[in-house]
């Protein structure tokens, strides 16, 4: 006998490509999370590991890009956990709330990715970026150094372990 599939896993054929809400169930959201992030970290990954010097399209734009499983699941949870929250929602939130802070302490202190977002930063003004672009390095670079990409290796171990723990 098949498993059943995963709604937030399975593409979302909803009018206006609206996910089907009528078919999640709170025990979906911790695997689909999973390789969410999985597969955030893999983009990610990719991005860092570049050969080609980093520049505002295969940097910037391709991080932004990154990841839209995890947002779009993301949205999701957070529309259901605000509007139509239960018992096993919260479950599901509490059980997710380390793991989570762990994957965006784990994106935001990668320093080879962090590196290539700080070149474009001290590079900016030179660039050539419109308003929107400008005001997207900065944001993302803001990003990195308020997760603490800028520490010391164990002064950035110990602030993940904050703010895990505070998650």
């Amino acid at each position: 006998m098949d498993a059943p599939v995963n709604a937030l896993l399975a593409p979302w054929t909803g009018e206006h490509g609206l996910p089907p809400f009528p078919q999640f169930r709170p025990s979906d959201f911790a695997p689909a999370y999973a390789k969410a992030m999985h597969e955030h970290r893999e983009e990610l990954a990719a991005i860092a590991a570049q050969a080609p010097a980093p520049d505002f399209a295969n940097t910037i734009a391709a991080f932004d890009r990154a990841g839209q499983r995890l947002a779009d699941i993301d949205a999701v949870f957070d529309a259901l956990a605000a509007s139509a929250t239960s018992p096993e929602l919260q479950a599901v939130q509490r059980d997710l709330a380390a793991p989570l802070a762990a994957h965006w302490n784990a994106v935001y202190q990668d320093g080879r990715l962090f590196e290539r977002v700080d070149a474009l930063h001290r590079q900016r003004a030179v660039l050539g970026l419109t308003g929107a672009q400008q005001r997207l390095l900065e944001r993302l670079h803001l990003a990195f150094v308020r997760a603490g990409a800028q520490l010391p290796p164990s002064q950035r171990e110990r602030f993940a372990q904050i703010q895990e723990r505070l998650a």
